[in-house]
């Protein structure tokens, strides 16, 4: 239980800080102007929380070499913005929520999702790359 409450104390604050303000910037007629910015930095906090929880399930997925570790992360993260559709669709089909307005919109929150995700996992490996031994 220790090293979970290491890894969220380490890396929850990211995907919980992007969710604070997600439901901040709703309140907010700025919506629109800053969706592709709330979705960067989703997938920029959603792959920065995976990549350091991937240590954690190193039991049940085994040795992972440093471009699995970061193929995984970057799959997951991808994984948890669509799923991010998925839920705005079902709230807009099912309590007329309005929240996807068109198909060009979905996709370019996937987009920022991605680039969100891949902009953290490159720089995790400059930083990791530079950083001294010991």
């Amino acid at each position: 239980m220790r090293p979970l409450l290491r890894l969220l104390r380490r890396t929850a604050w990211a995907p919980l800080l992007v969710l604070t303000l997600h439901q901040a910037v709703l309140c907010t007629p700025w919506r629109q102007q800053l969706d592709f910015a709330m979705h960067f930095s989703g997938g920029a906090a959603i792959a920065f929380f995976l990549w350091h929880a991937i240590d954690g399930f190193a039991r049940w997925l085994g040795a992972l070499t440093p471009f699995a570790r970061y193929l995984f992360a970057f799959t997951l993260a991808c994984t948890v913005g669509l799923f991010w559709e998925f839920a705005e669709l079902y709230s807009d089909a099912v309590h007329q929520t309005h929240i996807q307005h068109s198909v060009h919109e979905t996709m370019r929150d996937l987009i920022a999702d991605t680039t969100g995700a891949l902009t953290t996992l490159a720089g995790v490996f400059i930083v990791r790359c530079f950083r001294r031994p010991g």
